[in-house]
């Protein structure tokens, strides 16, 4: 995962070391030129708290989070992605500047949850996918959609995917499902109660499951045997779910292709057979 996106939604950090992190945050290239005691003058904290920072983010120290940086820096302005970008719709905004907003919303979404995909992962989830007999996809409210177009997806391709609506229905799903059944989980926040409970269940039957949450901590990925990651930008303007619904599709069409890709013949045939004219 992008350490620089990592810092941005870390959103548990002591005052200290969330005063080091806004920093990195506002000067990348500045602070790839700072010593950490520099860097604790500057944030009015400590090099200690500049440590503590790279301890918790899981980087060895403060050179290593200086080559990280820099490093990411480069591939963001390449893409023009910018980490604090905080583009939203306004009420005195006109019809040109909607549109205009909503491609840089939707365009960026996608372009950090490109980074945020850890290939190793993927290629296992796709795996897990292929040699399970029944394929199931939870998710609530606009989860649900997203689950939806994954089910319609692998059922056309021949894969015995299932979905249900109402969270009852979902919810006994789990309770008799068994470990030849591989579980996807939608839940933007990662917080959803419900998603939560059945990941619990799917785990207590020992049935293999990853979750799709936003990139930032989250009480569903704990759970679930693998994690899959979308960008935590959602728009303040959050009219069905803007970014975060285009983020999760763009996962479910790398997950649907990347899965089609291993078997291309095949599940091209399949594809041609179930269009509907």
């Amino acid at each position: 995962m992008s350490v620089l996106i990592k810092l941005r939604d870390n959103k548990n950090l002591p005052e200290a070391e969330s005063q080091v992190r806004d920093y990195i945050l506002k000067k990348p290239n500045e602070v790839i030129e700072l010593t950490s005691k520099e860097l604790g003058e500057k944030t009015y904290t400590s090099a200690a708290t500049v440590v503590r920072l790279c301890k918790r983010m899981d980087i060895g120290g403060f050179n290593k989070l200086k080559l990280l940086i820099n490093q990411e820096i480069k591939y963001f302005e390449s893409k023009n992605i910018e980490i604090l970008d905080s583009t939203s719709i306004r009420q005195t905004d006109n019809i040109k500047e909607i549109v205009e907003k909503l491609n840089t919303i939707n365009t960026q979404s996608i372009e950090e949850t490109s980074i945020l995909i850890n290939t190793e992962t993927l290629k296992e989830v796709v795996q897990l996918i292929k040699n399970a007999r029944i394929l199931d996809l939870y998710g609530i409210g606009s989860s649900h959609i997203i689950a939806l177009d994954a089910t319609f997806k692998f059922t056309r391709v021949g894969k015995n995917a299932i979905n249900f609506a109402l969270y009852d229905r979902q919810y006994v799903q789990a309770l008799n499902s068994t470990p030849e059944h591989f579980a996807l989980l939608f839940s933007y926040s990662g917080e959803s109660k419900q998603m939560i409970d059945i990941a619990q269940i799917l785990k207590d039957n020992f049935v293999k499951t990853v979750s799709i949450t936003s990139s930032s901590q989250n009480s569903l990925s704990k759970i679930c045997d693998y994690n899959l990651y979308v960008s935590n930008k959602e728009s303040k303007f959050r009219s069905g779910a803007i970014s975060s619904r285009t983020a999760s599709l763009h996962v479910v069409d790398i997950l649907y292709t990347v899965y089609c890709n291993y078997d291309y013949k095949n599940t091209s045939n399949k594809i041609h057979k179930t269009r509907i004219e």
